[in-house]
C-alpha cells in the first residue's frame, strides 16, 4: 500500500459519513500522520453482524472490523481474544507486513486486547493505550457496575493486558492521577457512580510502575479560529456544546440563568444548548415550568465543520460537567475567542492557572457562583489566558517526540 511505516489507531470513536461523533480522535489522527512520517490506518470495531465495508472521511480511510462486544458491559474482556484475532485477519487481508507496524494505539481499555493481539503478531510493535475520561478502568458502566464479581473480573482483565502496554496515554492529569491511584478516589471527586464502583473495587491491588503521558485533546486552528465578529451585540449568547446526562449537568447552568433573570428579568441573554441525551426532557420541562423559554434555545447536534462558525457567534461557553477527563469544546471555544467556564478539578480546568480559577471556575452544582461569574462577564467582558497550548499540531509532535524515545530504548 505504501513504503511509509504504519501507525494503527483502533478507537471505539471515530466519526461516520452519517455521524460526527468522535471528531477529536479524527482530528489526532490526522494531526499524527501532518507531524510525522507514519501511514496512520485506522480501525473501527463493529459488531458481529454488521457491514464489514471500509469507509473514508475526511480523506482518512477507516476499517471496520467485527468484534463482539459483552452486554451492558457485564465480564467485559470476556471476548478479547476472539476480537484481537478479529484485528489481525484485517491485517492480514489488507497484506500489510508486521514488520512495517511501528505504533498501535488503542483507545479505552476495554480495546486492551487489540494490543495484546499486535504484540503477538509482532513484538517489537509498540503499543499505546488511550484513556478519554476519569473512568479509566471503565467500571461505572453496565447494569452490574457495582457488583464486585463483576468489577473484579473486568479490573484483573484489563491490568492481565497491561504488560502488553509500552505507554499509558492520558488526556488530562486528573485522568492519570485516577489511573496511578486506582482504586483510591481523587480527594476532589464527587460523582456517586464512580465512587460507587470504586468502593466495589477497593480490594484489588493495580501497578503503579506504568509509563504514562499527558496528552491533552487538541484543536485544528486553522479550523477552530476567530472570525469577523458574528455575534448580535444586543444580545449576550452563552453556548453549551454537551450530551444531556447527569454528569454534563446541564441544570446548573438553568438554575443560574433562573436566578439571573430573578433580579433582572429584562437581560437581554440567549442561552443556545447543542445535543441530545436523557435529561433532555427534564431541562425542557424545567425551563417550561419556569417560565424560562425566552432565554433558552435548544439546537440539533451539528457537524463537526460547523462548530467553528458556531463558536464565532458566542459570548461565553459554559459547561458544568463535572466528571470530565477534558473535554475538547472548551478549548475549541477558547480557539474561537470565546472564554469557557467550568468546574474544578477536571482535565480542562488544568488549563486555567490557580490566580484565574475564581473567575472561570465554580464547585460543582455551584448555580450562585456561575450565576454571579456569567454576570461579571456580561457587564465587564474580560479575555480568557490559559496555561498550556491547545494547538493539536504542537501538542501531538510534543508526544511523537516523546513516543520516539520510547521506540528507540
Amino acid at each position: 500500500m505504501t513504503n511509509k511505516r504504519y501507525y494503527l489507531c483502533v478507537t471505539p470513536f471515530f466519526p461516520t459519513p452519517g455521524n460526527w461523533r468522535g471528531a477529536y480522535v479524527l482530528d489526532q489522527v490526522k494531526a499524527i500522520e501532518r507531524c510525522s512520517d507514519y501511514r496512520v490506518l485506522v480501525f473501527v470495531p463493529c459488531g458481529l453482524f454488521e457491514k464489514h465495508s471500509s469507509f473514508t472521511i475526511d480523506g482518512m480511510s477507516v476499517y471496520r472490523i467485527p468484534s463482539l462486544q459483552m452486554p451492558s458491559y457485564f465480564f467485559n474482556g470476556m471476548s478479547g481474544g476472539l476480537n484481537g484475532r478479529s484485528l489481525i485477519r484485517q491485517l492480514k487481508a489488507l497484506r500489510i507486513n508486521p514488520d512495517d507496524i511501528d505504533v498501535c494505539h488503542c483507545h479505552t481499555a476495554g480495546f486492551a486486547c487489540f494490543a495484546t493481539a499486535i504484540k503477538k503478531f509482532s513484538p517489537r510493535v509498540k503499543t499505546v493505550l488511550q484513556y478519554h475520561d476519569l473512568d479509566p478502568y471503565q467500571i461505572r458502566c453496565g447494569k452490574f457496575a457495582t457488583w464486585r464479581p463483576n468489577v473484579t473480573y473486568r479490573v484483573k482483565k484489563f491490568i492481565s493486558q497491561f504488560k502488553n502496554i509500552d505507554l499509558h496515554l492520558c488526556i488530562s492529569e486528573r485522568t492519570r492521577y485516577n489511573l496511578l491511584h486506582f482504586p483510591a478516589p481523587h480527594p476532589d471527586e464527587c460523582y456517586a457512580p464512580y465512587l460507587a464502583a470504586l468502593h466495589s473495587a477497593r480490594h484489588i491491588s493495580v501497578p503503579r510502575n506504568l509509563t504514562t503521558y499527558v496528552l491533552y485533546n487538541g484543536v485544528d486552528t486553522t479550523v477552530f479560529r476567530k472570525m469577523p465578529s458574528r455575534t448580535d451585540r444586543q444580545v449576550f449568547k452563552i453556548g453549551c456544546i454537551a450530551n444531556f446526562n447527569d454528569l454534563k449537568d446541564h441544570m446548573t447552568l438553568i438554575k443560574a440563568v433562573e436566578l439571573l433573570v430573578k433580579h433582572e428579568p429584562d437581560l437581554s441573554l440567549i442561552v443556545s444548548f447543542v445535543g441530545s441525551g436523557p435529561t433532555l426532557v427534564s431541562c425542557r420541562d424545567y425551563i417550561s415550568r419556569h417560565q424560562l423559554n425566552r432565554y433558552f434555545e435548544f439546537v440539533s447536534e451539528m457537524t463537526h465543520e460547523s462548530l467553528p462558525s458556531y463558536f464565532n457567534t458566542l459570548n461565553l461557553f459554559v459547561l458544568p460537567s463535572y466528571f470530565e477527563g477534558f473535554g475538547c469544546v472548551y478549548t475549541e471555544a477558547a480557539a474561537c475567542g470565546v472564554p469557557f467556564i467550568g468546574c474544578v478539578s477536571q482535565g480542562y480546568s488544568e488549563y486555567i492557572s490557580d490566580d484565574d480559577s475564581d473567575k472561570w471556575l465554580i464547585k460543582p452544582h455551584d448555580y450562585k457562583a456561575l450565576a454571579m461569574l456569567i454576570d461579571r462577564q456580561i457587564k465587564f467582558p474580560a479575555a480568557q489566558t490559559l496555561k498550556h497550548t491547545y494547538d493539536i499540531n504542537i501538542l501531538v509532535r510534543y508526544y511523537l517526540s516523546y513516543l520516539a524515545e520510547q521506540l528507540n530504548s
